[in-house]
């Protein structure tokens, strides 16, 4: 959920509403369509028409109470959909000049890549701030605690994985695997505990499991919800073997052959995800269990 600064409210109603309630030329039925095709959205739903009922309007309410990446989605699709006709033109003029090399299309096609990139400029801006904020809304908390903990290589990678989330979903996913490993890691060098063999997440997590107490063997205190504890530490083994299992597969953990299929991000987005409510959890579990074992900020782990 995004609240809007005054400015960046004016420039989405400069760049995407032509006349008031208006978003560019999409009549009533392709804004459904719009929403519906790209995002299985229903933008004519009641929760979008708290500012009013003009296509406008719920592109702004859309905006406000949705998740960061979704909003970037929408304003690129938008910007691209606004700057159709313009983007035709340079790429004739690029045709031009690859045929007829003079000086003066050479110029004229300078002049428009300027001008473009000039007028990209601020949307671009617009769509760093979304990011950021993608990078925050994620895990706060996470954030947070492997601060107060000293864990610089936790945070390293979960900033690497969800800045990459869109540009790079492999890098991102493999940056998602080592998240959980570094927190796994640094769990049993506090404990004294000897390392598995093989340094793989699925290894590594099994190994910390017992002295965290996540066994699902482990004997749950409240009858009550025994079993219900029981199958989500299950379902957490399984998730990490999945996250390792998509690394190796998908990662960029062995180099990319010509020809490399790329990822889709949202594939990369449920993983950057999983680490990180994952990771959270075992950091939460390590801080009860083991409030001691966390590092004064000028030690290194």
């Amino acid at each position: 959920m995004a609240i809007l600064k005054h400015y960046q409210n004016e420039q989405i109603r400069d760049w995407f509403c032509p006349s008031p309630g208006y978003v560019l030329d999409f009549s009533n039925r392709t804004f459904v369509d719009f929403f519906e095709d790209h995002f299985d959205i229903n933008i004519y739903a009641d929760a979008f028409s708290e500012k009013g009922t003009s296509k406008f309007n719920r592109l702004q309410a859309f905006v406000e109470l949705s998740p960061p990446h979704l909003v970037i989605e929408v304003l690129k699709l938008l910007w691209e959909r606004r700057n159709q006709e313009r983007n035709e033109e340079i790429e004739n003029a690029e045709a031009m000049v690859a045929s007829d090399a003079s000086s003066g299309s050479s110029e004229h096609l300078e002049m428009m890549h300027d001008e473009a990139a000039n007028e990209d400029r601020p949307f671009e801006k617009l769509i760093g701030d979304f990011a950021g904020l993608a990078s925050h809304v994620g895990a706060p908390h996470l954030a947070k605690v492997s601060s107060e903990w000293t864990l610089d290589t936790l945070e390293r990678e979960f900033k690497r994985a969800f800045e990459n989330v869109d540009t790079d979903p492999e890098a991102a996913v493999t940056a998602s695997c080592s998240m959980l490993e570094s927190v796994c890691r640094s769990v049993l060098k506090a404990r004294g505990i000897s390392p598995p063999k093989s340094l793989d997440i699925k290894s590594l997590y099994k190994a910390v499991r017992e002295p965290l107490g996540l066994s699902p063997a482990k004997h749950i205190p409240d009858d009550e919800i025994e079993a219900d504890v029981r199958a989500i530490l299950s379902a957490l083994s399984n998730a990490t073997q999945g996250i390792g299992a998509l690394r190796t597969h998908a990662g960029t953990a062995h180099g990319r052959e010509r020809g490399f299929r790329r990822l889709d991000p949202r594939i990369a987005r449920l993983s950057v995800n999983t680490s990180t409510s994952l990771a959270l959890f075992l950091m939460e579990t390590w801080e009860k269990k083991f409030p001691g074992d966390k590092l004064p900020k000028s030690t290194e782990l």
